[in-house]
């Protein structure tokens, strides 16, 4: 085999309603998927609902196990100083321009 050749895997199915959907209702879904040999990496697949998007994922990485990740904690707010030099120096100013 020339070494700027490779030989594509035949087991892929890809095309519109079997990898992918372009309809107006999908959705994003985070999906991890696991490959043989390799470690989890996380995907983003458009769908409907998340069967159809678990089912998009096998038909584009086959003999791969799919794992639906926890929804991630939401971050919290910033609590913002009162008292650090700046924004003490901008309430001043502002106090200063109003008079």
């Amino acid at each position: 085999m020339n070494p700027l050749q490779w030989e594509e895997n035949r087991d892929l199915k890809l095309g519109e309603g079997v990898s992918r959907t372009s309809s107006e209702k999908a959705k994003l879904f985070e999906l991890q998927i696991w490959l043989a040999g390799q470690g989890a990496m996380r995907d983003l697949i458009r769908a409907e609902s998340l069967q159809q998007a678990i089912e998009f994922a096998k038909n584009r990485y086959p003999n791969c196990r799919i794992d639906v990740p926890p929804q991630a904690a939401k971050k919290p707010r910033l609590a913002r100083s009162k008292t650090s030099p700046s924004v003490v120096a901008n309430s001043r100013r502002k106090l200063a321009d109003k008079k």
